[in-house]
Parts: C-alpha cells; sequence; structure tokens
C-alpha cells in the first residue's frame, strides 16, 4: 500500500513539472521519491535486498552488479556491501565535476548525491551514490525523470544483511568481484563504471584489511 502511495505521487509529480526544466523537475522527484524509507523489497542478491518498481525490468543479477533496463534505457548498479560494512564515508564529488545539475541527498542518516552532464542535446549521463550504492545510465531529455524516480527507489530501498556480509567477507578469496559493463552511449565516450565505489569512498579504519580493489 505504501509503495503504491508513492509511486501515485512520483506520477502526479511528472504529470505536473512534465513542461518544465529537467534540474527543477528532479528536484520535485527527489523530494516525492526520498521524503520516506522504503520498506517494502522484492528482490534478493547477495548480502542485500531491494525494490525493484514496477515497470522496471532486470536484466542480470550479479551479486553486486545489477543490469535493468526503464524505457528501453539500460540501468546499471553497483552495490558496495564492503563500504557499508566497514561504514566507509563518502567522498562527494563537486557541483564543479557535472555541467547540467548537482545535488546531494540526505535522508534518515544516509548520504549521497546525483549529478548529471549534459553531453549533447539528445544525450545525458547521470550518477546517483546513496546507500552505499551507485546508478549510472544514459538518457535522452524526455525520459530521463522517469528513470531518475525508479532509480532513486532502487538505491532508496537497498536493505543489508549484516550477518550475510560478514559470511561473504570470510570466504572472499581477494577477486571475483567485479564485473564490467558496456553502457549504451555515444560512440566516442567511455564510462568508469567498472571501477568500484572506491573513488567516492573513504577508509575510516586504516587498521582493516579489505579485499582486493577496497
Amino acid at each position: 500500500m505504501y509503495m503504491k502511495r508513492v509511486i501515485l505521487l512520483i506520477i502526479v509529480t511528472l504529470i505536473l513539472t512534465g513542461c518544465t526544466r529537467v534540474d527543477s523537475n528532479i528536484d520535485n522527484i527527489i523530494g516525492a521519491t526520498m521524503s520516506k524509507e522504503i520498506k517494502d523489497v522484492n528482490t534478493v542478491s547477495t548480502g542485500y535486498e531491494l525494490y525493484v518498481p514496477v515497470g522496471v525490468m532486470q536484466l542480470v543479477d550479479n551479486e553486486y552488479n545489477q543490469k535493468f533496463k526503464v524505457r528501453n534505457t539500460h540501468v546499471y548498479l553497483y552495490v558496495d556491501t564492503i563500504s557499508y560494512y566497514y561504514k566507509n564515508s563518502l567522498n562527494y564529488k563537486s557541483d564543479g565535476d557535472y555541467n547540467y545539475y548537482y545535488r546531494e541527498i540526505i535522508l534518515n542518516d544516509k548520504t549521497g548525491y546525483i549529478g548529471i552532464n549534459k553531453i549533447d542535446e539528445s544525450n545525458f549521463f547521470v550518477e546517483i551514490v546513496y546507500n552505499y550504492a551507485k546508478i549510472e545510465f544514459y538518457s535522452s531529455y524526455d525520459d530521463m525523470p522517469v528513470i531518475v524516480a525508479n532509480s532513486l527507489m532502487i538505491v532508496n530501498s537497498i536493505k543489508y544483511n549484516d550477518s550475510l556480509i560478514k559470511i561473504e567477507l570470510d570466504g572472499i578469496a581477494g577477486d571475483g568481484r567485479e564485473i564490467k559493463y558496456e553502457l549504451d552511449k555515444p560512440k566516442d565516450l567511455e564510462s568508469n563504471f567498472s571501477k568500484y565505489l572506491q573513488e567516492y569512498v573513504e577508509d575510516e579504519k586504516t587498521d582493516v584489511v579489505l579485499p582486493d580493489g577496497e
């Protein structure tokens, strides 16, 4: 019932702001999507569970990497259970790293941000970092608000299982953690999504030895 109210609120927001600039639209979407913690989940993965909204197709679930499809756009998710477990703090990018839109997100002791780069009149690159997870996708101007809304619902819904993560960490041999994805994008662009969230997190526990890549 709660999720139905959230989705309805987002739909109304998109309708009412459909003729405004995307940045104003996204401000409203963030308010509608992130105002409350999402308690419902319908998808379970390694050490965490999440809610995949209606209309979002899950294409790949490879433990910490997931690939979704929204409006014919591929959306890539990486969940950093290691940084969550050790409570690493986010090392924010600044608004100067994005030429179109930037906003920090702080909710229920969780922090993150959304940044958007305008590639050209038809292509935008969106990064969302929140709740020890990162989402990336390329999108058209018209589709971006809907994809952002669904992406925010996904990262906001992620719930971690400390016991399972600990078991997983105890058994990690060192590699096999990362999978590389190729983002849908103009041919002359490259994505750094194959990197972990390590460029955004700062290890506060220097005495902890993490697996390779952390």
